[in-house]
């Protein structure tokens, strides 16, 4: 018999963890996040689970699952995807950055109502000195708690499925007995796989045979050294007249070399980010039609299904692309917390 596992997904942005954890045969309750302009994207696409607009300080997780239904025997879940821009080694800053501390926050909440099931996810710097700190804290924390079953390592989403190069550091964890990694994929997916089928657009045009199939409308002059670079993975260097390139780019020609490339065809694309429709935030713009890539083509290459329409305004939308767990990455995750439960029951069936 397949387990039924409850799930309550934290920091959960507009829902592509939760996607796949439903998709994957866990019953997502809810989703927590900060950011009430998440509400309509994420309720208009995860049915049942509701948008609980909280801050993960302040989270009464008791009062929660009594809210949510969530019984003594249940089997539960609790998910994190906490900001990852404090730990990222792209970023420079040297400010404190409260949100070090939001997988800490989330630690707590484990502490006061301890579920069966834990999954966390954050950029590679999470366990390297960018925020090992943190991490070992956390690690603490759970222990006492009763989690010595957890397996922890860096994965690709490219690995499971998804047209990306996309390196995340992913945590599952379990108080039932042993955990293993997720399943592999048997195929790499590609950019042609994933958005040859959408309408040819120009820059800041909109088709509506898709949802948020819309284009970010560029300057000329951003314009210009768009048509300049080749075709299907050109990239800024094979510009010839380099007149045309930004200050900062003839100056510093090897510095963000991504910025203004093109995709390729028949490859992964790069990892996508809040800005990953703008042309000059990295390897954004598309194989061949002279813009970024559009709302929908970023979301189909986080493997959103086409039906799975964002709300907001364009740039919020990027950014709730860009930040979200890949959905099929997600689904391989549930799967693989699922498999630990029914493992975890059939040896107590056994033991009956």
């Amino acid at each position: 018999m397949k387990p039924k596992i409850k799930a309550i997904d934290f920091c959960c942005g507009a829902g592509g963890l939760t996607r796949g954890l439903l998709d994957a045969g866990i019953q997502v309750m809810a989703g927590v996040d900060i950011d009430p302009r998440l509400k309509e994207t994420y309720e208009s696409n995860n049915n049942p689970a509701r948008f609980i607009c909280d801050d993960i300080k302040k989270v009464r997780i008791n009062s929660l699952r009594r809210q949510l239904g969530i019984c003594k025997n249940d089997l539960v879940l609790y998910a994190a995807c906490t900001p990852c821009q404090p730990f990222s080694t792209l970023n420079r800053t040297t400010e404190p950055d409260a949100r070090r501390n939001l997988l800490i926050s989330f630690g707590k909440i484990v502490q006061e109502s301890p579920p069966d099931f834990l999954l966390a996810e954050n950029v590679p710097g999470l366990n390297t000195a960018y925020g090992r700190k943190v991490f070992e804290r956390f690690v603490r924390i759970i222990e006492r708690c009763g989690f010595q079953n957890h397996y922890s390592d860096f994965l690709d989403a490219r690995d499971y499925g998804v047209p990306q190069v996309r390196k995340r550091f992913i945590l599952l964890a379990s108080r039932n007995g042993p955990i293993s990694p997720p399943r592999r994929s048997t195929r790499t997916v590609t950019v042609r796989d994933s958005i040859s089928k959408y309408p040819p657009l120009n820059d800041g045009e909109a088709s509506e045979a898709f949802h948020n199939h819309v284009t970010r409308l560029l300057q000329p002059h951003l314009k210009s050294i768009v048509l300049a670079v080749p075709k299907d993975g050109g990239s800024r260097k094979d510009v010839s007249d380099t007149s045309i390139l930004l200050r900062c780019h003839r100056e510093k020609p090897t510095v963000h070399k991504d910025v203004f490339g093109r995709m390729r065809w028949d490859a992964a694309a790069p990892t996508l980010t809040g800005r990953c429709t703008d042309v000059y935030c990295g390897r954004f713009t598309h194989p061949d039609q002279d813009r970024g890539i559009s709302l929908r083509e970023a979301a189909a290459l986080q493997t959103f299904r086409d039906s799975y329409e964002f709300f907001g305004t364009f740039f919020h939308i990027a950014h709730q692309i860009g930040n979200a767990v890949p959905v099929k990455l997600a689904g391989r995750l549930g799967l693989a917390l699922i498999r630990a439960a029914s493992r975890s029951m059939e040896e107590g069936c056994k033991r009956g």
